[in-house]
């Protein structure tokens, strides 16, 4: 478990607890016979304690994730006529826009912005996460779309780094997540204007590292160019004379190292070096740290301060300070208390649980017990109404009319604070009510029939033994027939399954209007 202080501004005030103490101490000095060691320590341990809660002292654990992000690599691409020499195969210019387009395959979660430059440079693409249309501009770049020629790299990177401080600007005023750019610079180098190492230290400022790519070899190698009629010639001066270019591989490295990018060589193999550190330094995807809490410190900090300030108070009233010792032990036995109701209400629904169980198995026994040991054990009311009532189903499927009753009854006069919990509960419980009470009315007239039954055979016998003084005649056994035996059994059987067809029907009745299922 880690901890930290949620305000932590508000350790602040452990300085004025130290002019407290300072304060004291000068009043000891001067003042020895108003100066109590007890209330200046008592005083320091509830200002502490308060300072501590105002801090909000928490417990928990620091969870870390990595959001995605896209990154965003501005590639700026030498279109000047210089790239059209061909000593790198096909030509430099080819080169650089095909090492581009290899590398924008190996690249994912990225943003792409396309920065040709001859004089100064320009944004031909703004930043843009669809890679094929950056791809498809770089087959588009040639010398012949620039406005004029003669390189000059100083002033290139100063416009580029304007454009990348613009984009920064426009992304935050939308509102949108900015991750710091990278910069990819395919170039061979040569530059009309002596560039100045403070323009790539600026770069460095930003934190937007360089990363060349030098194109071309050392060697002056002539220039050429399509001619109006189609044929390829040679790049010439004003004076007539053939121009000739050489790579300046140092110069791209200076930029390079002084920004803090890394330089790289005219060959495909590069293209993994570059791509991973390129990934490294991209930060496709941040870290995010989160702070799961667990524990609340501060009602503990101020219950502490009341402590301590009304022991203070009550030190020299011995009273009070007697009367004070019982607080912490009210405080844990109520803690107890509410502990052990608790454990009693999680038994009560285990109980209940256990209850249904047993029900749905049509073990109609165990569920009665259960039940009842869920009734007996919570004071939860939704819990014993619900207790109640399935106890009621239970004994009506077990044939205890009364216990039933019963059951049904208690349920019924519980009241919860949910009304329309306790509409719809005692809606059924009425239902099954007259139904049960129905069921007892079939039984008691079914009882009086067999007693009056019973009765009148009694009379009748009375009667004959008072018709004869001498006492009930003595009769031989007569045996019946086989078919006499047989016509009687089957009027017996005749008789009882009309009985049973009646009472199913009626009992049918009553229940169809009512589902005795267990919630």
């Amino acid at each position: 478990m880690e901890y930290r202080f949620e305000n932590i501004w508000a350790l602040w005030g452990l300085f004025f607890i130290l002019l407290y103490l300072l304060s004291c101490f000068r009043r000891k000095k001067y003042l020895k016979d108003s100066f109590l060691w007890r209330k200046t320590l008592l005083n320091s341990l509830a200002l502490l304690c308060c300072v501590l809660g105002l801090a909000r002292p928490q417990g928990g654990e620091a969870l870390t994730t990595q959001v995605s992000e896209q990154a965003n690599l501005f590639i700026a691409v030498d279109i000047s006529q210089s790239m059209l020499a061909k000593d790198t195969l096909p030509s430099r210019i080819k080169f650089a826009i095909d090492f581009a387009q290899r590398l924008i395959d190996q690249l994912s979660q990225i943003k792409i912005a396309l920065y040709p430059f001859t004089l100064n440079g320009y944004m031909l693409m703004p930043l843009s996460s669809d890679l094929q249309a950056a791809k498809d501009l770089l087959t588009s770049l040639t010398p012949s779309i620039a406005t004029g020629q003669g390189t000059d790299l100083g002033a290139t990177l100063e416009n580029l780094l304007a454009q990348i401080k613009k984009s920064e600007l426009v992304a935050k005023s939308r509102g949108a997540e900015w991750v710091t750019p990278q910069v990819l610079l395919l170039s061979d180098g040569e530059t009309h204007v002596p560039i100045s190492d403070n323009i790539a230290m600026a770069f460095r400022a930003a934190s937007v590292p360089i990363f060349t790519v030098g194109i071309g070899n050392v060697t002056a190698v002539p220039i050429p160019i399509d001619s109006r009629l189609g044929n390829e010639t040679l790049l010439k001066d004003s004076s007539g004379k053939t121009v000739f270019t050489a790579a300046q591989p140092q110069t791209l490295s200076r930029i390079a190292e002084l920004s803090g990018g890394s330089a790289y060589r005219d060959n495909f193999q590069e293209i993994p070096k570059l791509t991973q550190k390129l990934k490294q330094s991209l930060s496709i995807g941040k870290l995010s740290t989160s702070f799961k809490l667990t524990r609340e410190f501060y009602p503990l900090c101020f219950f502490l301060a009341f402590l301590f300030l009304f022991w203070d108070f009550c030190f020299s009233r011995w009273e009070f300070a007697i009367r004070a010792l019982w607080i912490p032990f009210l405080i844990c036995s109520n803690g107890l208390y509410g502990l052990e109701l608790s454990d009693n209400e999680s038994q009560a629904v285990e109980f209940y649980n256990q209850g249904v169980n047993a029900y749905k198995r049509e073990d109609y026994k165990e569920s009665a017990v259960q039940l009842e040991k869920s009734v007996l054990q919570s004071l939860n009311p939704s819990t014993r109404k619900k207790a109640l009532f399935n106890l009621g189903n239970t004994f009506l499927k077990m044939g205890e009319i009364e216990q039933a009753l019963q059951a049904y009854q208690q349920s019924h006069d519980t009241q919860t604070s949910d009304p329309e919990f306790d509409k719809e509960t005692n809606q059924k419980i009425s239902d099954n009510l007259v139904l049960l009470q129905r069921i007892k009315e079939i039984q008691q007239k079914k009882k009086s029939e067999e007693k009056k039954e019973g009765q009148g055979e009694g009379d009748g016998a009375k009667e004959g033994s008072n018709n004869d003084p001498k006492g009930p005649k003595q009769f031989e056994d007569e045996s019946l027939s086989e078919q006499m035996k047989r016509k009687v059994l089957d009027h017996i059987s005749e008789e009882e399954r009309e009985i049973l067809k009646r009472l199913a029907e009626d009992k049918a009745k009553k229940f169809n209007s009512f589902n005795t299922k267990p919630w």
